[in-house]
């Protein structure tokens, strides 16, 4: 799962493409989400060929911004909350499911 949102950064390069790359649950405290954005769907596959490649040659080049947003502590959500609470920030709102 991904949203899809095309956002401009403040050094002008344009994402569209954002997965939550890890949710970090400080246990009764809070939980901090880990969003990377890319400049589209393409560059994130090309990531995965990268990492799954066997070729000693490989290379990859793909611009990541990261984003870390903090929410209170909540045992009982899982990704697709998190996902539909990104949604609801400023910077994700109105954000497409992908």
């Amino acid at each position: 799962m991904a949203l899809k949102k095309e956002i401009e950064l403040e050094n002008g390069v344009i994402v569209n493409y954002h997965r939550i790359v890890s949710i970090n649950k400080i246990t009764n405290n809070q939980i901090i989400i880990e969003v990377a954005s890319y400049i589209n769907e393409n560059k994130r596959q090309e990531e995965i060929d990268y990492y799954n490649s066997t070729d000693e040659n490989k290379s990859m080049n793909v611009f990541i911004d990261t984003t870390y947003v903090n929410v209170d502590y909540d045992e009982n959500k899982v990704i697709q909350d998190y996902y539909n609470y990104l949604k609801t920030t400023e910077k994700f709102e109105n954000a497409e499911d992908i």
